[in-house]
């Protein structure tokens, strides 16, 4: 234990970081908390201008990602190691894995995975019946694009090029400027402008991730409420808050290998037995049956969903929920690419790509078919009004239903709250650990930021989460990460090609690939022919010299 206190080695802090982030959440949040009631007219404003101005960009850029990350996992740069020749992974295949998933779904996965399929089922897209069985092609299918694939690749993109800039390039920056000077330039990248972009992104981070536990906190506090026979009141609220700061500071205290990795595992095994469960005891014919055909929907639809923007009956349905949900995977988007880096020593560029795209999408894929399944079967088959609870009741009393609908409900929902618990902290745990990572001037291969910096961005998240949650209203929880977000849908693109210019520099080109192992062709003609070589190549050599001496024999006569 001795040694490896010694082992460690802690980065510094960069002060232009860390006070321009800090005072950003005070500016953003601050007022918040203060004007609560007067700020939920702007706030809708705010959202309804950025959703709606910008949607076609949204959708464009993220679709463009999912594209280069394809040419860049099946072409040639798929094969380039994230380390040294000798280098070996980190962690194990399953713990890499589970990392990847607890840091990046946390609770909101829970929430959205019973509520989701619910709103696309009474409010559907393209025009279709509500509560219908059209509408219920659409319920988990959207919310595999919304979890999905073009998900995935928003985090997928910021990880190779955090990781090969570190693991490759041995660039000790664990900041987003410096993937950005290719593109941006040097001089302004490593000056003020450099440090003022990722303050601005740090901050981004924080709002994703008050945003998530704006919707995680509210659910538990429901759940907790209606099992104990208390009032959910904003006490209870801010109380849950301060038990999950409690367990994610203290693991980010801890560090990556003692802390991060012991969560996710554990949380995994966690989500396995509750799935299973679920799936078991609740329609599991059905459940399996829908997602199978909302899964033919999906890929079907894929490109259709991908750029749906509804410009002439402006339902308003794109707008709020497809660039809401890629405005807030692009807040976490620099958060869990740093993180999925750092943890990624040893794999290769191909490999972090599947892994995040097929393995993350097959996860959430999982969750929304055992719990979506298992809600949208009470609508349709067993005729449950779940449409009145959810508009006078809001989400977390669906899913305090779905708790309650189970049987064995006083084993069930101390599970579910205990995995809710430990997944959101795994998730605002990482969250905390990277945030820390970006505010220190460098971070060599062996260090970590140090305590009170990843203890001190564990207590901000949590004051940003409580205003959040205190002003309450579901515009007010996805402002938190709009807003944010917009420096980043134009920084996916030079992420894109900064990595193109690396690659090309460290590993060169070519449209055509050749090989010198066949040109001497001598041999098979030899051998086709029966002709010996020496005698060939000795008449070549006497018929050049006859018509080089022919035309001074033709001059003398």
């Amino acid at each position: 234990m001795n040694e490896d206190k010694k082992l460690i080695q802690y980065a510094p802090v960069s002060k232009v970081a860390f006070y321009f982030c800090t005072g950003a959440c005070i500016l953003f949040f601050g007022p918040l908390i203060i004007f609560r009631e007067a700020a939920q007219p702007y706030v809708n404003i705010i959202m309804r201008f950025i959703t709606h101005s910008t949607d076609w960009m949204w959708l464009v850029v993220v679709l463009g990602c999912l594209i280069f990350l394809l040419w860049l996992a099946f072409g040639p740069y798929g094969k380039v190691k994230l380390g040294k020749i000798d280098e070996e992974p980190e962690f194990s295949t399953f713990t890499w894995i589970a990392m990847i998933f607890q840091g990046s779904t946390g609770g909101a996965l829970v929430y959205w995975s019973m509520v989701e399929p619910m709103y696309y089922m009474m409010w559907p897209p393209y025009w279709v019946e509500p509560v219908s069985a059209q509408s219920a092609q659409y319920a988990l299918s959207y919310a595999f694009m919304h979890w999905g694939i073009s998900a995935w690749t928003t985090f997928a993109v910021p990880a190779v090029v955090f990781a090969y800039s570190y693991y490759v390039r041995r660039k000790p920056y664990l900041f987003p400027s410096y993937a950005c000077r290719e593109v941006l330039g040097k001089r302004l990248m490593e000056g003020g402008g450099g440090k003022v972009l990722n303050a601005i992104l740090a901050f981004g981070m924080v709002g994703g991730m008050a945003t998530a536990l704006g919707f995680v906190v509210p659910m538990m506090s429901n759940i907790f409420s209606n099992y104990v026979g208390i009032s959910d009141s904003a006490m209870l609220k801010v109380v849950i808050c301060l038990l999950f700061a409690t367990i994610y500071i203290g693991s980010a205290y801890r560090g990556l290998h003692r802390g991060l990795a012991l969560l996710s595992n554990f949380n995994m095994y966690i989500a396995f037995a509750l799935l299973g469960f679920v799936i078991l005891v609740g329609p599991t014919g059905f459940s399996l049956s829908l997602a199978t055909d909302n899964l033919g929907v999906y890929f079907n639809e894929y490109f259709r969903m991908s750029l749906y923007t509804d410009p002439v009956e402006k339902s308003g349905f794109p707008q709020d929920w497809t660039v809401f949900y890629w405005a807030w995977w692009l807040s976490w988007a620099i958060y869990i690419g740093l993180y999925c880096a750092r943890i990624s020593k040893g794999r290769t560029i191909r490999s972090i790509i599947l892994a995040m795209i097929a393995f993350g999408s097959l996860a959430t894929f999982t969750f929304f078919t055992v719990f979506g399944g298992y809600i949208v079967d009470a609508m349709l088959n067993r005729g449950m009004e779940l449409g009145i609870i959810l508009s006078e009741e809001g989400g977390p009393a669906i899913v305090t239903w779905l708790m309650n609908d189970l049987p064995g409900t006083q084993i069930v929902i101390p599970c579910i709250l205990f995995y809710l618990l430990i997944g959101s902290s795994t998730c605002t745990d990482s969250a905390a650990y990277t945030l820390a990572n970006m505010q220190c001037t460098e971070v060599k291969v062996g260090m970590e930021p140090p305590k009170w910096s990843r203890v001190y961005c564990g207590l901000l998240i949590l004051v940003c989460t409580i205003a959040v949650i205190l002003v309450g209203g579901r515009n007010v929880v996805q402002m938190a990460s709009v807003v944010p977000a917009i420096p980043l849908l134009p920084l996916m693109i030079v992420f894109c090609v900064t990595l193109r210019k690396w690659l090309k520099k460290d590993f060169g080109t070519s449209s055509l690939l050749t090989t010198d192992k066949y040109m001497d062709d001598s041999e098979d003609e030899e051998a086709a022919t029966g002709t010996d070589k020496t005698y060939v190549s000795a008449l070549e050599k006497a018929v050049k010299a006859a018509f080089k001496n022919k035309p001074s024999d033709i001059d003398e006569d």
